[in-house]
């Protein structure tokens, strides 16, 4: 048996132990890892105890010997032992060898920010005494400060000098410290508190800055505040003065050119005053503003009561404003104040001549034109009365009242005024007067207006039918009914010449009756020629009813003749006389043209201009002109009775 064999327990057991110690200095090993590298930020003292723990595991951190010794020791041991262990030993060794080899890498890059780290943290000790002197300069800073007066604010300006003097004289070394950490921050390996520290450094370090810029500023301006404050009051108080007597200055002026002028030059001076006086102002207050915010609880009121008080004295500037308005206003409504009263004295001249022309009128006017004139007249009168009381009452508002002291131009003007509603006053009663001078004749004319206004469509109608003419006849009867309708008319004129002369009647009742005698010539001047065409058609007619009526009775009677003769002519008991005969024939033939021709001439007649055409009246009618008795007495006594059986 060999010495490993016989010795096999207590080698192995020594093997064992080696191997346990290795895998437990590998999780040492990790474990210090993980506690170097946690998110965890250490204080320096902290992190030197775990850099130090980390730094004497990896000592000898190759362990060449022991992985050496453990692999040569299995090697031997494993010569004799079954196949399943040697696999089984061979694979845990393997196991931890790769381990190690895996973790070299792990542990020489921890190394690295082993380094790193504690030269951060090194810099985050070095930071605290530089806080300590930045907080402490912020907080003198920004202490609470009481300064009752100039002297007070001057000692602060001193001790604030000392601060910003301090801060300047570390600026160099602040800013190389920043400077330090932005370069540690440049390492891939630099942990993230320390972007943290460097950021609170100049965010600490330019706050600290600016509240002793702020604070050095509030103190010269407190400083200052106290000079301007006593000068600009006095100042404001003065120009507020200047203004009290301005406002005082701004009165109406009753000038349409002086006021304006006027109003102009003062809103000027105003905006001057407003400018000066609110910058003057303003300053004061900002000024004691500043004061406020340093001064004792004690003296903060009075310096408000100062203020206060300029306050209360600009309300100048608002009154001012307000009165510039009025008279703006007041300078607006004077020129049309006049405008309205120069209209009304414009108007009066005019009203005057319309009143003259009704009394003396160039041409001929009825007495309704003459009323409806006046009450024109009048009603103008009226509006304008309406219009002159608008004036009187803004008279009221815009002039002085009763009892205050007149202007001269004032009174110019009221006593403008006052003449205009004399006149119209007097211009009224003379158009009313004249108005009751023909309110008579006003009836009168309308009796006559009426009397015209029936007369004339009557007359219209009349000459209307008149131009118609009359109608040709066709037969003794249509000729008997055109002479019955000719009658009417005639009477029917007759009877409208009465409305006429009613109509006259009254016109001439009038003062002033030139214009309807005019008008009554013309009406009778047409009445008469339309009843001369009566006249005249009853005549016609008349003539020819008279002969128609004539020529049927002579054919009847020869008619009546013939038939008794030829009844008795078979028994011989009496005969024709062809001589009588003949002789009838010729009077009916003669009769018979003369109707002939009254109805031609009433054909002639029918342009209704009352004349006629007695060439062409004369003709016979177409077949008569040659026919002898013999031969036209048998065709006259063929055709009339023929032609004239209706009437008979």
């Amino acid at each position: 048996m060999t010495f490993w064999q016989e010795n096999y327990g207590f080698i192995k057991e020594v093997y064992d132990t080696r191997y346990s110690k290795m895998v437990e200095w590998m999780d040492n090993i990790e474990m210090a890892i993980q506690k170097v590298c946690a998110s965890k930020v250490y204080t320096s003292a902290e992190f030197k105890r775990e850099k130090d723990n980390f730094q004497s595991l990896c000592k000898n951190l190759e362990r060449a010997e022991t992985k050496k010794w453990l692999t040569e020791t299995l090697e031997t041991l494993m010569k004799e032992r079954a196949p399943d262990e040697q696999k089984e030993e061979s694979k845990k060794l393997k196991l931890i060898m790769e381990r190690h080899k895996t973790l070299i890498p792990k542990i020489q890059e921890t190394l690295v920010k082993t380094e790193c780290y504690w030269k951060c943290y090194s810099y985050g000790d070095d930071l605290i005494p530089i806080f300590e002197f930045i907080d402490d300069l912020r907080n003198r800073s920004v202490k609470e400060l009481l300064s009752g007066n100039s002297e007070q604010t001057e000692e602060h300006i001193e001790k604030q000098d000392k601060v910003v003097n301090s801060l300047e004289n570390k600026r160099k070394m602040v800013l190389d410290f920043i400077a330090k950490g932005e370069k540690l921050m440049q390492d891939q390996n630099c942990p993230k508190f320390l972007e943290g520290h460097v950021k609170k450094l100049r965010e600490a370090w330019e706050d600290t800055n600016e509240k002793a810029q702020i604070r050095k500023k509030a103190l010269a301006d407190n400083l200052s505040s106290w000079e301007i404050f006593e000068d600009k009051k006095i100042e404001c108080h003065k120009h507020l003065d200047t203004a009290d007597a301005e406002f005082e200055q701004i009165k109406k002026i009753f000038d349409l050119s002086a006021g304006p002028a006027d109003y102009n030059m003062r809103m000027k001076t105003a905006a001057n005053y407003r400018h000066t006086i609110e910058d003057v102002y303003n300053t004061v207050s900002n000024a004691n503003a500043t004061l406020q915010q340093m001064l004792p609880e004690d003296r903060k009121a009075g310096m408000n009561d100062e203020v206060k008080e300029l306050t209360v004295r600009i309300d100048i500037l608002a009154k001012t404003d307000e009165r510039l308005l009025f008279i703006d206003d007041f300078n607006k409504r004077l020129a049309v104040w006049n405008i309205a009263v120069t209209d009304l004295e414009e108007w009066l001249d005019e009203g005057r001549k319309r009143l003259d022309t009704i009394k003396n009128p160039t041409d001929v006017l009825s007495p309704e034109d003459r009323v409806t004139k006046s009450m024109e007249v009048q009603e103008d009168i009226s509006k304008k009365s309406d219009f002159c009381n608008k004036q009187e009452a803004e008279k009221t508002e815009i002039f002085p009242k009763q009892g205050e002291k007149v202007s001269s131009d004032a009174k110019k003007f009221i006593e403008r005024l006052k003449n205009v509603r004399n006149e119209l006053n007097k211009l009224d009663d003379e158009v009313k007067a004249e108005c009751a001078k023909f309110s008579e004749d006003v009836k009168y004319w309308a009796e006559f207006q009426t009397g015209i206004k029936a007369f004339d469509p009557w007359l219209k109608k009349a000459e209307k039918r008149k131009v118609e003419g009359l109608k040709t006849p066709k037969s003794l009867v249509e000729a008997c009914e055109i002479l019955g309708d000719a009658k009417n008319f005639q009477e029917e004129c007759e009877t409208k010449l009465q409305i006429l002369e009613e109509a006259t009647v009254s016109a001439q009742k009038m003062a002033s009756h030139t214009d309807a005698d005019d008008k009554v010539a013309g009406y009778r001047s047409r009445w008469l020629a339309v009843h001369e065409t009566t006249k005249e058609w009853v005549a016609r007619m008349t003539t020819l009813v008279e002969c128609w009526n004539k020529l049927d009775g002579n054919v009847g009677e020869l008619s009546s003749w013939v038939s008794t003769k030829d009844s008795a002519a078979p028994d011989g008991s009496s005969e024709i006389s062809i001589e009588k005969l003949e002789t009838q024939l010729v009077t009916l033939k003669t009769m018979f043209a003369e109707k002939q021709r009254l109805v031609a001439d009433l054909e002639a007649y029918g342009s209704g201009t009352g004349t006629e055409k007695p060439a062409e009246a004369a003709k016979p009618v177409e077949g008569e002109e040659a026919a002898k008795p013999e031969e036209a007495a048998p065709a006259a006594v063929a055709e009339e009775p023929a032609a004239e059986q209706p009437a008979a």
